[in-house]
């Protein structure tokens, strides 16, 4: 990107100034040849002869622009050429100010490079063309958001995308810019009018589309302000931006981000096109809501060293989980051919006191110890939890120290409040400590579809598929007749051409089984010897 900036950016020299031919030809030459650094001393030479010489300056210009990238002295040689020849050939100011942002660039001189902006942006793009057009903005748009300002950094960036909207330019307005749209302040008029400008820039044709990671971000949680306001024939329109059509290019970005939009797509395709079929059966999910952890007594000699790794719950993380819940709910439900999952809050004012701790190698994994819930629950709750198919744990998790991994969830079996009388449950243990847009899979639809899976790989243990710890990020353990390459895709096709095929899920459920599904696998294994 960078070379094909400088190289557009170079001025053809001519005869209108006072040169001596010889030198002129001399210079040319140099330059063909790319010995850019005996070009520069040549100009050194004109210049010490006349400081006012416009060949010279534009000599030194060019020269040391080619050799920027470079650094040393480089950068520095090359912003003072652009300001000088800008000074005194006034006709080129506007693409000399072009280069020196690119100069100042090369050091991260971001403040000065946005200080430049108003003698450069309304003029720039008649000067150097709409390539370089394209580029100057992303490089200004970027430097915004190494100064932390993401709203100007967005600014100038739709003022770019605007005036090349529709053109093959506008594609270079978006290198490196996919994280202005994880900004959970944005508004959603601004999404609004971010997602309307993107539908003229999507270049279907393009598997290589550097303006994607800033659609499919935006289109991601714009999806989820329509979903949240219960606006869902809005929510399905925005997300059909990209799907199913974009699959190809979702998948070239990041295999994280497009796992969420195709779940969330899938999820609303059903709610808005199939959501008058009754559901065949009706599982019941419970969110327990512990919003403390307040760790009592010595901790677990892996993590001893950390000091105070009590947490607090944020409202926004119950909220995140909740909307995870609701793309897995409707895409389960597409999924499962009619198994619908009913949810129920239970919200309470209880902590968390100790936590079971694993050192597994990369990571800690601390999960809750639910005997450590205080106050206990009361009996109202613990029967509503009986009643139910499943219960997620939704807790605080663990503070996390800078540059220590520690991961708060997980997935298994639980007999919740019924010791004497045991049943067991699905059990998922959040991570809710990590925010929707981080990337984390906490936060993410597909985060229920993995802890369930953990599970039902001991209920469909004789079913031929990969039973390894995580066997979908092992791409070449996948049976032969499936197709995708991404977790969702491991999920999806076990289910349709494995688990559905045996018994139709119809063993999917947990409210009043005695014996979980670990159980049952450890005791058909031990008759199969």
């Amino acid at each position: 990107m960078k070379h094909l900036f400088l190289v557009c950016l170079i001025f053809s020299f001519c005869l209108v100034f006072a040169v001596d031919k010889n030198i002129w030809t001399q210079a040319d030459s140099l330059m063909k040849r790319k010995d850019f650094k005996a070009a520069f001393k040549l100009s050194e030479s004109i210049i010490e002869k006349d400081p006012e010489d416009v060949f010279g300056w534009q000599l030194r210009l060019n020269s040391s622009s080619q050799l920027a990238d470079t650094k040393g002295k480089w950068p520095k040689e090359c912003v003072s050429s652009a300001l000088k020849y800008a000074e005194i050939h006034k006709q080129e100011e506007v693409s000399s100010l072009t280069t020196a942002i690119w100069c100042l660039n090369h050091e991260n001189q971001y403040s000065k490079m946005v200080e430049l902006i108003p003698k450069v942006i309304p003029y720039a793009r008649a000067k150097v063309g709409d390539g370089n057009y394209a580029l100057l903005i992303n490089v200004l748009a970027v430097a915004y958001d190494r100064l932390n300002d993401q709203k100007n950094a967005r600014s100038i960036l739709m003022q770019g995308l605007r005036d090349l909207s529709g053109t093959s330019a506008a594609l270079h307005t978006g290198y490196n810019l996919g994280d202005l749209f994880r900004d959970e302040t944005m508004s959603l008029e601004e999404r609004e009018n971010w997602h309307k400008l993107f539908s003229e820039n999507l270049f279907k044709d393009k598997k290589d589309h550097p303006l994607i990671p800033s659609i499919a971000w935006n289109t991601s949680l714009l999806t989820d302000l329509y979903v949240s306001k219960k606006k869902y024939q809005d929510a399905f329109e925005v997300v059909s931006l990209l799907y199913p059509e974009m699959d190809t290019q979702l998948l070239g970005h990041w295999k994280f981000l497009r796992d969420q939009l195709y779940i969330k797509y899938l999820g609303l395709k059903f709610k808005t096109k199939r959501l008058k079929i009754p559901p065949r059966k009706t599982l019941k999910m419970v969110f327990l809501v512990i919003p403390k952890t307040r760790l009592k007594g010595d901790l677990p000699s892996q993590v001893a060293k950390f000091q105070n790794l009590d947490s607090d719950l944020n409202p926004k993380d119950v909220s995140d989980l909740l909307l995870s819940f609701e793309y897995f709910r409707d895409s389960f439900e597409d999924l499962s051919d009619g198994i619908h999952w009913d949810h129920e809050v239970l919200q309470t004012n209880s902590e968390i006191q100790n936590t079971n701790c694993i050192d597994d190698r990369f990571r800690f994994v601390m999960q809750p110890s639910i005997g450590s819930i205080v106050p206990q629950l009361t009996e109202d709750q613990l029967n509503t939890i009986k009643a139910a198919d499943g219960v997620i744990v939704v807790w605080a998790g663990t503070r996390q120290p800078d540059g220590v991994l520690i991961t708060n969830g997980g997935g298994t079996e639980w007999n919740y409040g019924t010791e004497t009388d045991p049943e067991v449950r699905l059990t998922i243990l959040s991570d809710s400590n990590k925010k929707n847009a981080s990337g984390n899979h906490a936060n993410h639809p597909i985060f229920i579809y993995h802890e369930l899976f953990h599970v039902l790989e001991w209920a469909y243990h004789q079913s031929k598929f990969p039973k390894d710890n995580h066997p979908y990020q092992r791409r070449k353990v996948w049976p032969y007749d499936y197709q995708g390459e991404t977790e969702w895709d491991f999920y999806s096709e076990t289910f349709q051409k494995r688990m559905k095929k045996e018994d139709n899920l119809n063993r999917v459920y947990w409210q009043g089984r005695k014996e979980g599904f670990y159980g049952i696998l450890v005791k058909e294994q031990g008759k199969s010897k």
